[in-house]
C-alpha cells in the first residue's frame, strides 16, 4: 500500500544513513542519525535528600536529576512545608487545617473522575470500537511501519497507532480533534497555550526514554485535567487548528528540564509573579549599611541634648552619578548570577545520562495562516514560545496533525539547528498518507458543522478519477467542550503547583477551597541577599474581606490585607510573635479618621487624618515593659496628641502638641511655630489640688517666643487649664475605646478564621441561584392558582343533588350537561349586561356634564373649568376601556362556550350523555 520502490528508494537515500540497532549503543557511541541528537554517556548524580525546609537556602533545594523526580521533589517540598508550618504560631496552625482538608478532597475527586471517564455508557461508540475505514487505515499504517523498520532498523519506533484509554488502537492523526471553543481568549495562539498550561496538570513520561503506552483523546485529557507531553500537545494542536492555525504535534527529544517541566532554574518574576517584600527591604538595609547609617544611629544615642552636626553640602550631580554606579553594579551582579545559574544548569544537563534520549512532544506552528510570518515552537506544559532552533529541543522523529503524518529524514547533529520544517520537501520529510501530503491541508472534518463529529459510513469510498487514494477518516474523538465554570477555574481539578528557582507557586480555582484561597507563593530563602523567605497567599470572595496574607516564618510575622467593607474599616493587620503590632484602617470608612495604630509594647501610636479637631497623632505610654505571658498592660503614665495648624488661630495660641503626664499630674502644651521663629512657645500646667485652686498661676510655667506679646490674664489661663483637663478626660476615654475596639477586632478575626465563609457575587451566573423577589412572587402566585384550579370542581354545583355523581345515567348526565351549559351562558350574558350598564351610566353622566358646561361656560370660574376638563378626561378614558372590554367579551364568549362543551365531552363523568 506504500508508494513502492520510489518510497523505498527515498527512505534508503544517503541523506538518511542507517544506524546501529540499539539506541543505547548509539547514545554511547555518539553516532548521528535522522531525528536523533548525538548524546554522551555520563555518570548520574543523585538527588539531594537533605533539604531542611521549604524556606531553606537555594543550595538545600534538591536538583531534579532523573526521571519522575519532579513529582517526588514536589511531594517532598510539600511535606517539608507542612512540617515547617506545624512549628509556627497558633494562627498558622489554624490556617493549615484548611490545607489538610483540601488535600483529602483533592484525592477523592481524582478517583471519582477516573472511574467516570472509563464508563462506556457515557462516551460515543467510536471510543471503544473500530470502523471499517479505520481498520483499513490501520492496515495501511502497519504496512508503512514494516517498511520503515526494515529500512531503519536502528531508529526509534514511531508513534503511529497507540491504543486509547479503552485499549483500542487508533491512528494518531485521528486522535486530534480541531475545535473552536466559544471563548474569546482562545482565539489567539498565546491564549490557547496559556489555557492548556494552566488548565492541565503535567505528568512526566515513565520511563522517560520510551513513547507513551496509551494515548487518550483530547476530550479525556480535558476532563481528567492531567496528562503527559503528548496529551498536552494533542490538545493544544486541536485548539490551534480549530481557530485556523497550521499547527502540528512534534514527537522528538528534549532536555531534562523541559521533559520534567522543571522550572527550578526560572525566576518567578519572569512569569509575572510579584517579588517578595523582604528582598527589597534586605537590599535597602544593605544600602543603608554601605552609606554608614549605623554610625549616625550610634551618634544619636549618646545623649538627649547634643549639638546638631553641620549640614553636609553635596553635589546633586555626584549623588546621581553614585546612584547610576550602584544601579550598574547591581545589574552586573544580577547578570553574573544569571550566567552562573545557566552554567550550573548546563553542567547538570551534561551530567544527565539520558541526554538526547528523553522523549518529549511539543507543538509546531508553520507560517501561512492567521498572519503567522515564521515557524515557531510552543511548549504546551508551560505555554512559552520558542524558536525552531532552541537549544532545549534536541531532535525530531516525526510531525503529525489531523491531516497526515510526516517522518523526519534529517540528521540532528547540533540540536535542531539547520533542520528544515518544510514538510512539502519529500527529501527531508516522508509522508505516510498519499492524501494531503503538503502542509496546511484541510482537516477531514469541519468544526462548524455539527455533523462533523459523526463518523463517515463504513461503506463510503472516495474516488479520484481512476486512482483510489486512501484518505483519513474523521476523528474518533467527540467535539471538545469546556464548561464556563471549568474555563474560569483554569486549574486541574481546582489546583496546580509549579516549582520555580526562587519560589513554589500554587494556584487554586475560585470557590474550590473552603478558605477562599486562590494562590499561594512560597519564596525560598536567599542568604546572598539576606532574604529569609516569605509565603504569599491570595484570597477572594471571603465574607471577612481578606484579600492577601504574607507570612514570614523566620520572623514570626503575619501581614494581612483586607478589602473595603469590613466593620471598623480594617485595611491591614500585622502580627509578630502572636501579638498585634500594627493595624491600618480605611479612614473614609471611619468617623474618627483613624489611619494607623502601632503597638510598640510599652507604647501605642495612633495616626489620624481629615478630622474636624485637626488631630493627627495620639500616643499612649504605659508603665513597664509587658512580658510575653502578660496579657494586661500596666497603668498609663503619659498621653500625647498632635494637631495640624489652624490658620484661623494665632500661632502662639494654636496648640501643636499636648502632653498629659498622668503620673506627674501635669499637662504640657507646645504651640505651632510663628513665622520667622525657630523655636515654639510652650506652657506647662501642674494640676492644682482643691487647696491650690487659687494659687494655680504660680504652678504654671510659660515660655513666649515673641517678647512683645502681652502675657495672658489669669482668667484666660484658668479657661485654658479647664479645657486641657476636659481634653485629658476625652483623650483617656478615646484610648479606652480604642483598646476595646482592638479586642473586638481580634475576637472577630479569630471567629472568622475558625469558620471561614465565602460570598457569591450577584454577577456570578454559574453559582448564584438566587431569584429576584418579583420572580419568586410570580412563581408563588402561579403555583397558588394551579392549586386552586385543581381543588375546585366546576361540576360540583350541578352534582350535589345526585347520590352517585361519579356514575351517572344517560338522563342524569344530559341534565347535568344542559344545566352547566345554561348556567355558563347566563353568566356570560349577565357579564355582558353588567359591562353595558356601566358603559351606559358613564356615558349618560358624561353627556349630562357636557350639556351643563355648554349652558354655564361663560359664568364658570377657572377652577370649575379645570375640574370639568379633568372629569371629561377620566370619563372618556373609562368609556374607552369599557367599550374595549365589552368588545373583547363578545369576541371570547363563544370561544369559552365551545371550550366548556369540549371539556364536558372529555370529562369521564359526562361520558354517558355522549354515548350512542
Amino acid at each position: 500500500m506504500l508508494a513502492g520502490e520510489d518510497r523505498q528508494s527515498r527512505m534508503a537515500s544517503p541523506s538518511a544513513p542507517a544506524t546501529p540497532n540499539s539506541y543505547r549503543s548509539r547514545a554511547a557511541s555518539q553516532v548521528g542519525e535522522p531525528g536523533r541528537p548525538p548524546s554522551s554517556r555520563l555518570s548520574r548524580t543523585s538527588i539531594d535528600e537533605n533539604a531542611e525546609g521549604a524556606l531553606a537556602t537555594k543550595e538545600t533545594i534538591p536538583n531534579v536529576q532523573d526521571e519522575g523526580s519532579l513529582d517526588s521533589l514536589q511531594n517532598k517540598l510539600h511535606q517539608i512545608s507542612s512540617e515547617s508550618l506545624d512549628q509556627e504560631t497558633k494562627p498558622t496552625e489554624l490556617y493549615d487545617q484548611h490545607e489538610r482538608q483540601f488535600q483529602e478532597q483533592q484525592r477523592q475527586r481524582w478517583q471519582l473522575l477516573e472511574k467516570e471517564l472509563l464508563d462506556k455508557d457515557k462516551v460515543p461508540t467510536s471510543y471503544y470500537t473500530t470502523s471499517k475505514k479505520e481498520q483499513l487505515v490501520l492496515e495501511f499504517v502497519a504496512n508503512f511501519n514494516r517498511q520503515y523498520t526494515q529500512l531503519f532498523p536502528g531508529r526509534k519506533e514511531l508513534l503511529l497507532c497507540p491504543p486509547n484509554h479503552f485499549g483500542i488502537k487508533k491512528f494518531v492523526c485521528t486522535t486530534l480533534r480541531p475545535t473552536k471553543l466559544p471563548y474569546r481568549e482562545l482565539y489567539d495562539y498565546r491564549g490557547c497555550a496559556r489555557f492548556v498550561a494552566e488548565f492541565l496538570s503535567y505528568k512526566p513520561l515513565d520511563p522517560p526514554h520510551e513513547l507513551p503506552q496509551t494515548l487518550p483523546g483530547p476530550s479525556y485529557t480535558l476532563r481528567l485535567q492531567q496528562g503527559n507531553s503528548f496529551d498536552y500537545s494533542i490538545l493544544l494542536a486541536s485548539l490551534l487548528r480549530g481557530v485556523g492555525y497550521d499547527a502540528y504535534v512534534v514527537s522528538g527529544y528534549s532536555t531534562r528540564r523541559i521533559t520534567l517541566m522543571d522550572e527550578s532554574m526560572v525566576e518567578s518574576s519572569t512569569v509575572g509573579i510579584l517579588p517578595p517584600f523582604g528582598q527589597s527591604d534586605a537590599v535597602g538595609k544593605a544600602a543603608d549599611a554601605d552609606t554608614g547609617s549605623g554610625d549616625r544611629d550610634k551618634g544619636t544615642s549618646q545623649g538627649k541634648y547634643k549639638v546638631k552636626p553641620p549640614r553636609q553640602l553635596r553635589s546633586q550631580f555626584l549623588v546621581k552619578q553614585e546612584e547610576k554606579r550602584r544601579t550598574k553594579e547591581e545589574q552586573e551582579a544580577e547578570a553574573r548570577r544569571k550566567r552562573e545559574a545557566e552554567a550550573r544548569a548546563m553542567m547538570e544537563e551534561d551530567d544527565d545520562e539520558l541526554k538526547g534520549l528523553r522523549v518529549h512532544a511539543w507543538v509546531l506552528v508553520l507560517p501561512g495562516k492567521r498572519e503567522v510570518a515564521e515557524s515557531f515552537f510552543i511548549e504546551p506544559s508551560t505555554g512559552r514560545i520558542y524558536s525552531t532552533e532552541n537549544e532545549n529541543y534536541l531532535g525530531v522523529e516525526s510531525v503529525f496533525s489531523s491531516v497526515n503524518y510526516w517522518v523526519n529524514m534529517q540528521v540532528c547533529y547540533d540540536g535542531l539547528k539547520g533542520i528544515s520544517f518544510d514538510l512539502g520537501d519529500n527529501a527531508k520529510w516522508e509522508f505516510v498518507l498519499l492524501d494531503n501530503t503538503q502542509p496546511g491541508g484541510v482537516d477531514p472534518q469541519n468544526d462548524d458543522d455539527d455533523k462533523a463529529a459523526d463518523n463517515v459510513s463504513d461503506d463510503e469510498e472516495n474516488e479520484n478519477g481512476d486512482v483510489e487514494i486512501l484518505d483519513l477518516p474523521p476523528s474518533w474523538v467527540e467535539k471538545l467542550s469546556v464548561s464556563k465554570e471549568d474555563f474560569e477555574s483554569r486549574c486541574p481539578l481546582g489546583a496546580k503547583t509549579v516549582l520555580y528557582k526562587n519560589a513554589r507557586h500554587e494556584v487554586f480555582a475560585e470557590y474550590f477551597r473552603t478558605d477562599g484561597m486562590v494562590s499561594r507563593t512560597t519564596f525560598f530563602a536567599d542568604e546572598s541577599r539576606g532574604f529569609n523567605g516569605e509565603i504569599h497567599e491570595e484570597f477572594r470572595n471571603r465574607r471577612d474581606k481578606l484579600r492577601q496574607r504574607i507570612r514570614v516564618p523566620y520572623d514570626g510575622k503575619i501581614h494581612e490585607f483586607f478589602d473595603p467593607g469590613r466593620p471598623h474599616g480594617l485595611k491591614e493587620h500585622i502580627i509578630i510573635d502572636d501579638r498585634t503590632k500594627e493595624m491600618h484602617f480605611y479612614p473614609s470608612a471611619r468617623s474618627d479618621g483613624l489611619v494607623k495604630r502601632v503597638d510598640e509594647s510599652s507604647k501605642i501610636l495612633e495616626h489620624f487624618t481629615e478630622r474636624e479637631d485637626r488631630l493627627v497623632y495620639r500616643s499612649v505610654t504605659f508603665d513597664g515593659e509587658p512580658d510575653e505571658e502578660q496579657i494586661e498592660r500596666g497603668s498609663i503614665i503619659k498621653m500625647a496628641e498632635k494637631f495640624d495648624r489652624n490658620p484661623d488661630v494665632p500661632s502662639h495660641k494654636d496648640a501643636a502638641k499636648r502632653t498629659y503626664f498622668l503620673k506627674d499630674d501635669k499637662i504640657g502644651v507646645i504651640y505651632h511655630f510663628e513665622e520667622g521663629k525657630i523655636i515654639p512657645s510652650t506652657r506647662e500646667f501642674h494640676k492644682p489640688t482643691a487647696e491650690q485652686k487659687n494659687n494655680f498661676l504660680e504652678m504654671t510655667v510659660s515660655f513666649e517666643v515673641n517678647p512683645y506679646v502681652k502675657p495672658p490674664k489669669k482668667q484666660y489661663l484658668l479657661a485654658e487649664l479647664l479645657e486641657l483637663l476636659r481634653a485629658e478626660q476625652a483623650c483617656l476615654a478615646a484610648v479606652k475605646a480604642s483598646d476595646r475596639e482592638v479586642k473586638e477586632i481580634l475576637l472577630s478575626r479569630q471567629a472568622e478564621e475558625k469558620d471561614v465563609s465565602l460570598v457569591i457575587s450577584i454577577y456570578d451566573t454559574i453559582r448564584n441561584q438566587t431569584k429576584l423577589p418579583s420572580e419568586e412572587k410570580k412563581e408563588t402566585y402561579k403555583e397558588e392558582e394551579e392549586a386552586k384550579a385543581t381543588d375546585i370542581d366546576y361540576l360540583s354545583p350541578f352534582l350535589v343533588n345526585y347520590p352517585n355523581p361519579n356514575h351517572l345515567t344517560r338522563e342524569e348526565a344530559l341534565l347535568v350537561k344542559d344545566a352547566c351549559l345554561k348556567a355558563f351562558k347566563e353568566r356570560l350574558i349577565e357579564k355582558a349586561n353588567i359591562i353595558q350598564g356601566r358603559l351606559d351610566e358613564v356615558t349618560a353622566e358624561y353627556q349630562r356634564r357636557q350639556l351643563a358646561y355648554s349652558r354655564n361656560a361663560d359664568s364658570m370660574t377657572v377652577e370649575e373649568t379645570e375640574e370639568y376638563v379633568k372629569f371629561c378626561n377620566d370619563a372618556l378614558f373609562k368609556i374607552h376601556i369599557l367599550e374595549k372590554r365589552l368588545a373583547k367579551h363578545k369576541e371570547t364568549a363563544p370561544e369559552r362556550y365551545i371550550e366548556l362543551d369540549a371539556r364536558l365531552k372529555a370529562d369521564p363523568r359526562m361520558q354517558p350523555a355522549f354515548a350512542h
